[in-house]
């Protein structure tokens, strides 16, 4: 797994974790700051799931198979218990066409300004490779961008 994948990765589930959530399980609507705090916890735990994994193919490309295990161990309950068990208090997601409209907004947003910026102020410290990688990640996010207009122009006509 490289950076930019690890990078995009964090990125969308950062993007889409303000989705359209909220109200608790028990179907009370959620405080503003607990949907605030389970946004900030799910943020932190795709992160640490990413990072973890990029530390496991580490330890492994060092011959430590055991700490690799460790890591990827770890990464696991990040994403699929903790991650989950927040998005499902924040009740995370919705139809296929207001997921898409969500996944559109935040890649439009990363394709159009995040990246675009972020590359311009690298350039601006002089930090080329750095700049040039953002404005291929934005490309890669334009790309998400076009097939998720896609799936919900095909979802429309159903």
């Amino acid at each position: 797994m490289n950076i930019r994948t690890i990078t995009s990765a964090a990125l969308l589930f950062a993007a889409l974790v303000p989705a359209v959530a909220t109200a608790a399980p028990d179907g009370k609507p959620l405080a503003a700051q607990t949907r605030q705090n389970l946004e900030a916890a799910m943020k932190g735990e795709a992160y640490a799931n990413l990072k973890y994994l990029r530390y496991a193919d580490q330890a492994e490309a060092a011959g430590n198979p055991e700490l690799a295990t460790l890591f990827r161990n770890s990464a696991n309950v990040e994403a699929n218990e903790h991650f989950d068990r927040e998005a499902q208090a924040l009740e995370l997601g919705s139809t296929a066409k207001v997921n898409l409209e969500d996944a559109i907004a935040g890649e439009h947003y990363e394709n159009t300004k995040m990246y675009i910026d972020f590359a311009k102020q690298a350039e601006a410290s002089g930090d080329v490779k750095v700049a040039a990688m953002f404005r291929q990640i934005a490309e890669d996010e334009g790309t998400h961008l076009r097939a998720y207009r896609a799936a919900l122009a095909k979802t429309a006509q159903k």
